[in-house]
């Protein structure tokens, strides 16, 4: 599975100067910061589930992850 993430910090990787503008580093900084809510939404449903488990707790964390998928899940094929 190859989320867009996946694709940008492989991009990361093979960048020969990571200091310079644009290139995946701004992609990814910029996918990030878009998320940020949602990132945040994730960390908070997650915290939830680990001191209160339960139903309430584990469907705050599926709207959660839900919310990432454009990020983090698989991409559509060409």
């Amino acid at each position: 599975m190859r989320s867009l993430y996946d694709d940008l910090a492989d991009r990361l990787e093979v960048e020969v100067r990571p200091g310079r503008r644009g290139g995946a580093r701004v992609d990814l900084g910029l996918l990030l910061f878009d998320r940020r809510e949602a990132l945040r939404d994730l960390w908070v449903a997650a915290d939830r589930v680990l001191r209160s488990p339960g139903p309430d707790a584990l469907a705050g964390l599926e709207r959660a992850v839900t919310r990432l998928y454009p990020l983090y899940g698989e991409r559509p094929g060409p």
